[in-house]
């Protein structure tokens, strides 16, 4: 077949007959931005196109699936326009390989949902919701926008599905956390299909099991995987690790890290899952065991070994991490900056934390949320104060881990003014009082003596954490204001709050500072009896002092 010379300057569509699809896509993906604007903005090639009699449904479908595939808000835009130029078009209409690309191609636009329903419309105007491919991208589709029930009754309606439209539902179900769906539809799917599962709908399912509770089927589709031969996939054995550590069962995935061909992802999955469940020494000799295998890391691996770095305030295997970073080249990627920034603030090492801050200049919030929070932890309240300031002036927006961080600063520095503005540019910005905005707020409120505002905070938070009732407790004890505080525990204790050894701390003092030496007595024992907490050396200290002041020495001296 006579392929037309390509010209020198990129693609064009001068010539009057273009029906070869081969040529077209070529074109396409070797120079898709010249292509872009020669079709779609007006002009001789825009006119051409437009004017050329062999526009049939294979044209139009290299176009528009092409363009899907290159993804971005542009380039989503340009496959709807082609699209409705394409209904349009007397001399073609779309089929089932039409909505391929344009159920795909709504995830990128602004208003997703209104055009995919459009999309949606056509598709079973024209019949092409029975086929498989199209059912599939239908449901990917309103998976991917969060719309789990309607991509259910698409799943449901279909006549035929695959392993693809299988693994995009019980995906859909996971993103959501309904772990009790994803296992319902494997299992149906496990009746139903005769020529087994393929190892993405195993990853799929796995992904859904993120909570201790959901071991047990994680370990059943763990046996499922060994027994079908599966688990020498990578994807798969990647999938199992990763289930066990959002389970915080590592020690198990210690069995699935004897697979012969781990890659850097398997890796970053086991760095990572230690460094959440904070076994951080395990994460550690993790990655310099996988250094001397001779695997190089990714720039997730080494975000899951700062990380680990930060849990244990380990500054000097943080500084081993950060040359190492540089010598690979990773010192400019924002998220790999942003933990090491973070690194440094939580080893007491604000100076490097500032350092690296100041070299990225990045507007990038999760980096001026490290950073502000490193000085909130270390005690430089004034300086997270300044940094904030000089964030508002550079228009970067903050999250709510931001406010909270800038709201501990005024709680330290008993700031009430400034902590009252910075309460009103959380109304003002959309902010609610759920953790952890409600309980920094009432803590800011109650250690600047002003219990009136505090408590009107904590009576409209949704739901109250623990925190925020130890911080108005002892806001009140603090103040004199002992009986309320006693009358908050039995509250919090109704409403079903379990308290922590800071509440009993806080209550201990509460009937130290009214001399209630019987209650007292009968707190310290609730401690351990109700609620299975050991007592530290401040609730001692607290009896020791309660006993004496009441002059009963010989209890005090047994206690202590």
């Amino acid at each position: 077949m006579h392929t037309p010379q390509r010209p020198q300057t990129g693609p064009s569509l001068t010539r009057p007959n273009h029906p070869n699809r081969i040529i077209l896509l070529r074109i396409h993906r070797q120079h898709p931005r010249q292509f872009l604007r020669q079709v779609l903005t007006p002009g001789p090639g825009q006119a051409r196109f437009r004017r050329n009699p062999n526009k049939d449904h294979v044209s139009w479908n290299c176009l528009i699936n092409g363009f899907s595939q290159l993804g971005g808000p542009q380039n989503s835009s340009s496959v709807i326009e082609l699209f409705q130029r394409m209904m349009r078009d007397q001399n073609a209409y779309p089929n089932v390989h039409t909505f391929a690309g344009v159920f795909t191609a709504v995830l990128g636009l602004r208003d997703p949902l209104g055009v995919g329903k459009q999309a949606h419309s056509a598709a079973v105007k024209i019949g092409g919701c029975a086929d498989v491919f199209v059912g599939t991208s239908l449901l990917n589709m309103y998976c991917k926008l969060g719309l789990v029930l309607v991509a259910r009754k698409v799943f449901d309606r279909m006549p035929e599905r695959n392993s693809v439209s299988w693994a995009a539902m019980i995906s859909g179900y996971a993103v959501q956390r309904d772990s009790g769906q994803a296992m319902g539809l494997f299992r149906l799917m496990m009746g139903v299909e005769k020529e087994g599962v393929h190892e993405f709908v195993l990853t799929s399912v796995l992904s859904a099991f993120t909570l201790p509770e959901f071991i047990d089927n994680g370990k059943q589709i763990h046996c499922y995987a060994i027994k079908h031969g599966v688990l020498s996939v990578v994807s798969v054995g990647n999938a199992v690790v990763t289930m066990y550590g959002k389970c915080g069962r590592l020690d198990d995935s210690v069995q699935v890290e004897l697979l012969s061909n781990k890659n850097a992802i398997t890796w970053s999955v086991m760095i990572t899952g230690f460094s959440q469940s904070v076994d951080s020494g395990k994460a550690l000799k993790l990655f310099s065991k996988m250094h001397f295998s001779g695997m190089m890391p990714s720039e997730f691996t080494l975000v899951g070994v700062l990380n680990a770095c930060s849990d244990i305030s380990a500054a000097g295997e943080g500084k081993q991490v950060h040359g190492y970073l540089v010598k690979l080249g990773f010192e400019s990627q924002i998220y790999i900056m942003t933990a090491l920034v973070d690194m440094y603030a939580k080893s007491c090492c604000v100076a490097d934390a500032r350092k690296g801050f100041d070299y990225l200049q990045e507007p990038d919030i999760v980096l001026w949320t490290s950073m502000i929070g490193g000085y909130v932890q270390n005690g430089e309240n004034e300086d997270a104060l300044i940094l904030y300031g000089k964030m508002q002036m550079g228009g970067i927006l903050p999250n709510e881990l931001t406010m909270a961080g800038v709201l501990k600063a005024c709680s330290s520095l008993a700031a009430l003014e400034q902590g009252k503005q910075i309460h009103a540019r959380v109304v003002k910005y959309g902010f609610g009082l759920e953790v952890p905005i409600g309980s920094v707020l009432s803590i800011m409120y109650a250690k600047c003596g002003s219990l009136e505002d505090g408590n009107v905070v904590f009576k409209r938070m949704p739901v109250r954490d623990v925190v925020a009732w130890n911080s108005m407790i002892s806001g009140l004890s603090q103040n004199g204001i002992g009986n309320e505080a006693l009358d908050l525990f039995e509250e919090m204790r109704s409403e079903g709050t379990k308290p922590d050894y800071v509440t009993f701390v806080n209550i201990l003092l509460t009937c130290n500072q009214m001399g209630l030496v019987e209650r007292g007595w009968g707190y310290f024992n609730m401690m351990s009896n109700e609620f299975g907490i050991v007592p530290r050396v401040e609730h001692y200290a607290c009896m020791v002092d309660l006993l004496s002041r009441a002059g009963r020495f010989k209890e005090a001296k047994r206690i202590y």
